[in-house]
């Protein structure tokens, strides 16, 4: 057995994956929402275990986000990581851009385009694939994780969270989390009805007034809390 080698430990590389999810209610600063998105879902060509896969965005706002969403898409540039006019590079291998290529012409057939970064001319010889952003009705529509730089985005009314929040926990992944809200009891019921193991909440606060958390938001900090990781962010407008 492995406990009788001679030869030493065998080298283990584990990479965890999660179908993460952020949820985003109508209380957040759209700027904000959409910076992270950008950061959390294209970063690294989406290609890290943390990477934003899914967005649920509250009806009230989707619109303003969606469109703020495709004017940052717009602005991106796909190429070589050796330049810094890229804002990401290719991902890992041809295979993966296989898989991508195909889950791309799937979410055209069965979901709605939101934006698409285009690859210019320097792409063609390389293994990229262009960030996508498509809008679907629900997570039973993705059969897995999509490991690229492919965002799923998800409209759901206020009174629709507990089927939401439910849907994510059937997904049987539980990595990471992110929260948009100044609502400490959306923030509460999120909490409580997921179990993940990082949770990352973002709460927005007017120009000029002091960052506040209540004693629930300093207790879920602390790292005894029960979770591996929580971080709570509180910015104010024009500091995101």
């Amino acid at each position: 057995g492995l406990a009788a080698r001679r030869d030493g430990p065998i080298p283990l590389i584990a990479e965890t994956g999660g179908q993460n999810c952020m949820l985003v209610d109508s209380t957040a600063l759209a700027e904000q929402v959409v910076d992270d998105v950008i950061a959390s879902a294209f970063g690294s060509a989406g290609q890290r275990c943390s990477a934003l896969r899914v967005l649920f965005l509250q009806t009230d706002i989707a619109d303003r986000v969606l469109g703020m969403l495709a004017g940052a898409m717009d602005a991106m540039s796909v190429g070589d990581p050796q330049w810094l006019s890229s804002d990401l590079g290719p991902v890992i291998d041809g295979a993966a851009q296989q898989r991508l290529h195909a889950h791309i012409e799937r979410m055209q057939r069965e979901a709605i385009l939101i934006a698409k970064v285009p690859l210019g001319d320097d792409c063609k010889a390389g293994r990229y694939v262009a960030p996508h952003a498509f809008e679907i009705d629900s997570l039973a529509q993705l059969d897995g994780e999509v490991f690229g730089p492919i965002l799923h985005v998800i409209r759901y009314s206020k009174d629709q969270l507990d089927a939401v929040l439910e849907q994510i926990e059937a997904t049987g992944f539980g990595l990471t989390l992110g929260i948009h809200s100044r609502i400490e009891g959306f923030c509460q019921s999120v909490y409580s009805n997921t179990s993940v193991w990082r949770l990352r909440i973002v709460r927005h606060r007017p120009e000029g007034r002091r960052a506040k958390l209540s004693t629930w938001l300093f207790s879920i900090g602390d790292p005894h809390a029960g979770r591996s990781s929580v971080n709570i962010i509180v910015g104010a407008a024009g500091n995101h």
